[in-house]
């Protein structure tokens, strides 16, 4: 029977870490006695940390700048806090940008930002904590990935951030088996209540939202510690809507048929 991780005394990451989501993962992780790198891309960052310490009533965490989009400034943060704290637990891959109509993005840097932050930071951050992972024969890393149903259900207006979250999908599930000593899993909320609801090109009374609803920051964070704590999860996508029970869309995990992982992958998702 598969156990509980306990969250007591590890080493986290949480990028994107000092506001929305990643915030509201970061001080779940604290109340449960984690020590804390949160990093995120402008120095008012350090406000959000200096506050969740306040809250945790410890130093449970320190601050990290870092544009997740450059892949020296994502491996010196990762680095750094193997450095400071001895040794890395958990990541968790939270970053995430929204995509603008393309008539606004005359040469395709925004939206090259939009995979760059999405896709490869995750996939990068990833695989540079597994290779710190490798080195240390008793190490037993966690990683969870935040997705979006947009993998599944792509929001029209969107088409990069879709991309970048059916990415995201699909590298978690992929990565299933692959690294026996770490469990990789994601989690795909729809629309959060977060400054991603009020932008110039997307509001609260975009169709999608008003269809779905908006869930809270700590209902979804909650599924990101539950991909954590619950170590039957493996390779799997906790897909998180308003007003129902969370579904596990599970990984095949040590199969060769096609027709089974076709099976698995093309079936209705599993409730939790």
């Amino acid at each position: 029977m598969a156990g509980t991780y306990d969250i007591d005394g590890k080493v986290a990451i949480v990028t994107g870490g000092t506001r929305g989501i990643g915030l509201a993962i970061a001080r779940d992780l604290a109340k449960r006695g984690a020590m804390l790198v949160v990093a995120g891309v402008r120095p008012a960052g350090a406000e959000a940390v200096a506050r969740l310490n306040e809250d945790a009533g410890r130093a449970a965490a320190v601050f990290r700048q870092c544009d997740v989009a450059s892949p020296d400034e994502l491996y010196a943060l990762i680095d750094f806090a193997v450095e400071h704290y001895g040794r890395l637990d958990i990541l968790v891959n939270n970053a995430g940008i929204l995509d603008v109509p393309y008539q606004d993005d005359p040469t395709g840097s925004h939206n090259r930002k939009v995979l760059d932050v999405g896709a490869r930071a995750m996939i990068d951050g990833t695989t540079h904590a597994l290779r710190i992972w490798d080195r240390d024969p008793d190490a037993r890393g966690v990683v969870v990935n935040v997705a979006s149903v947009a993998a599944y259900m792509p929001v029209p207006y969107l088409p990069i951030y879709a991309a970048s979250k059916a990415a995201t999908v699909g590298f978690t599930k992929a990565m299933a088996g692959l690294a026996p000593k770490v469990r990789i899993n994601a989690i795909a909320p729809a629309w959060v209540d977060t400054d991603m609801a009020d932008t110039p090109h997307i509001t609260r009374d975009h169709f999608s939202i008003q269809q779905l609803g908006l869930l809270t920051v700590e209902e979804t964070a909650a599924q990101a510690i539950r991909a954590i704590e619950d170590e039957s999860l493996a390779g799997d996508v906790i897909i998180v809507l308003r007003g129902e029970e969370p579904r596990i869309c599970r990984s095949p995990k040590g199969t060769s048929s096609l027709e089974e992982i076709a099976e698995k992958n093309l079936s209705p998702p599993q409730a939790a």
